[in-house]
């Protein structure tokens, strides 16, 4: 998330020096649409990224609240099998926003990705 402040800022200070020199130069014409074309990709790059990353936090929320409510979670583990995961059998791991295999169940120590699961 950070890096998508530093990207808006920096975008903000291109848009302040592209006003700047749009408004203030004598530049061709052409130069002045170049700029201004530059910035509205970047302002339409972050856009896409903070849309895609919003929509891909909400399928994370969904899959984690299924595994608060004892709902049964398909995953794909590191070896391509497909494994059901569940609170008896697996734990949540926040920090990484993986899937832990409890001690003592047949999944001990694996670990599989919260990206890696869809939800019901």
């Amino acid at each position: 998330m950070a890096f998508f402040y530093f990207i808006l800022f920096l975008l903000l200070i291109f848009a302040i020096i592209g006003a700047v020199i749009y408004f203030f130069t004598e530049l061709t014409s052409r130069i002045k649409y170049f700029i201004l074309a530059g910035l509205l990709v970047g302002w339409a790059a972050i856009f896409a990224y903070s849309y895609f990353q919003n929509k891909k936090r909400i399928e994370r929320d969904k899959i984690y609240y299924e595994y608060l409510h004892d709902k049964y979670i398909t995953c794909i583990d590191p070896f391509g099998k497909k494994v059901i995961v569940n609170k008896q059998n697996f734990n949540f791991v926040s920090g990484t926003l993986v899937f832990m295999g409890k001690e003592g169940s047949r999944y001990e120590g694996l670990v599989i990705s919260i990206d890696k699961c869809k939800g019901e």
